[in-house]
C-alpha cells in the first residue's frame, strides 16, 4: 500500500511511522510548510526532519517553499484562527496535489 504522510516535524512524526511500519505499511514522507515562521523555526524542523528520516532509512520528499509573503496575506485578519483558516488546508491541498500527481 503506497501512503504519503505529510509532516511538519520530526516529533510529530515518530509516532505515526513506528504505527504504519508496525501494520507493514511503509510510508513516503512529505516535507511542506510555508507556514511555519520565522524562518530558524522553519529551518530546525525540516533539518531535524531531514536528520531524524535518514536515521530510520524511510524515503522522505521535501518541498523547500518557505513562504512568508503569502502566509501573511493570508493570516494577517484571522491571526487567532490561522491554523484552520489556512496552514492545515494549505499543507495538506499541496500533499494531496503531490499524491495525484505523482500516483502515490
Amino acid at each position: 500500500m503506497k501512503l504519503l504522510l505529510h509532516t511538519c516535524c520530526a516529533p510529530c512524526s515518530v509516532y505515526c511511522i513506528e504505527s504504519l511500519r508496525k501494520e507493514g505499511i511503509e510510508p513516503t514522507i512529505y516535507w511542506y510548510n510555508p507556514n511555519i515562521h520565522p524562518y530558524m523555526e522553519y529551518k530546525a524542523r525540516r533539518d531535524t526532519l531531514k536528520e531524524y528520516t535518514k536515521n530510520i532509512n524511510i524515503n522522505v520528499i521535501f518541498e523547500e517553499e518557505y513562504g512568508l509573503d503569502e502566509f501573511c496575506k493570508n493570516v494577517i485578519n484571522s491571526l487567532q484562527t490561522r491554523c484552520e483558516d489556512y496552514c492545515y488546508r494549505v499543507r495538506l491541498e499541496q500533499t494531496a496535489k503531490y499524491a495525484k500527481e505523482n500516483r502515490l
